[in-house]
């Protein structure tokens, strides 16, 4: 391994560590203020009877610690940014790029601040705030990122693992929608058995961070690194049993860092490659609406899948490490695909 290579994998490591630690630090402090404000899930699903049932056990489990994911990465990055002047370790441990990381860091913010309210909004009852104002706030959010790529970054091409195809503005414009939109309704339709979403996308982030490592975009790596170090924290709570939830502001903010990373490793057409479990949850919705709409009878017990298997009988542990290793499966098949286009 060159020396370069060598050195930015140390970087990485250590923001991972760095990043895990301060997750470990916010959790009590997290739980304190869950505690005094009474931030407890309330699963109350009136469309759904048989998933709130099964939920019911949890109510009351401190949610919004989606916060101890998104925050140690942004921390860092401030830290890093302001004291690299004065102490010649931040500037070697800095990932703060304006053409790697400006955007991901950006979009982190964005949908941690967004998802935050969104959480306090149902917590609290305000305004009526519904399921279809949160997909609102998603498409907000993504028709900004969207324009950013096209008029910042003048992106009007698809690529993967070096290989480019250019469809134009309006093209792209609807592509990075649908990718956006797909990946973060799935990943908030995942999001509903202990250790589940973490998991996941734990296993999606690592093999993102791998593509910008082998990119030479060290800075992303470093980025993402950050968000293993977050969530293997958070991970280490919201496993069976779970002493907290991640609420919209978790999987809102680790959502848009995957697409945003998956664009920027040219990886965005694996996605459904990465993310099975995603594209499975996101269809059990999908075919149950559509059988109880024309069809008038349900496939499933209950939607997403994971309360189909619930309901079912299946052990939430089981659930979650079994959906776990089909996503591992997925992401070594995307790492076979990715590599053997980029180097063969």
């Amino acid at each position: 391994m060159e020396i370069n290579s060598f050195l930015n994998l140390v970087k990485v490591l250590s923001v991972s560590s760095l990043s895990f630690l301060i997750a470990l630090f916010l959790v009590p402090l997290y739980l304190k203020i869950a505690w005094k404000f009474k931030l407890g899930d309330k699963p109350h699903r009136h469309d759904a009877p048989i998933a709130t049932e099964t939920l019911k056990e949890k109510a009351g489990t401190p949610t919004m610690a989606g916060v101890i994911i998104w925050l140690p990465p942004l921390l860092l990055a401030f830290l890093f940014l302001v004291l690299r002047p004065w102490i010649n370790l931040f500037e070697f441990l800095n990932f703060v790029n304006r053409r790697e990381t400006y955007l991901p860091l950006a979009g982190l913010f964005l949908g941690g601040f967004f998802g935050l309210i969104d959480d306090l909004l149902r917590q609290y009852n305000l305004y009526g705030f519904r399921r279809r104002d949160t997909v609102l706030v998603y498409l907000s959010v993504g028709l900004l990122l969207a324009w950013w790529f096209i008029s910042k970054l003048g992106i009007n091409f698809i690529d993967v693992a070096d290989k480019r195809i250019f469809v134009g503005t309006i093209v792209f414009f609807i592509y990075f929608l649908l990718v956006f939109l797909a990946t973060v309704l799935a990943g908030d339709i995942t999001d509903g058995v202990d250790g589940l979403f973490g998991g996941i996308s734990f296993s999606i982030i690592l093999v993102l961070t791998i593509f910008a490592f082998l990119n030479q975009d060290y800075n992303l790596a470093a980025f993402g690194g950050s968000l293993l170090g977050s969530l293997l924290a958070y991970l280490w709570f919201n496993f069976y049993p779970a002493k907290f939830f991640d609420g919209n502001t978790g999987s809102f903010s680790v959502g848009i860092a995957i697409v945003l990373m998956s664009f920027f490793t040219q990886s965005s057409l694996l996605l459904p490659i990465l993310a099975p479990i995603f594209v499975f949850e996101a269809l059990s919705v999908i075919v149950q609406v559509f059988s109880k709409k024309f069809l008038k009878r349900k496939i499933f017990l209950s939607t997403p899948i994971h309360h189909h298997l619930r309901a079912r009988g299946w052990p939430e542990p089981n659930i979650t490490f079994r959906f776990w290793i089909i996503n591992i499966i997925g992401c070594l098949l995307g790492v076979m695909i990715y590599l053997s286009l980029k180097f063969l």
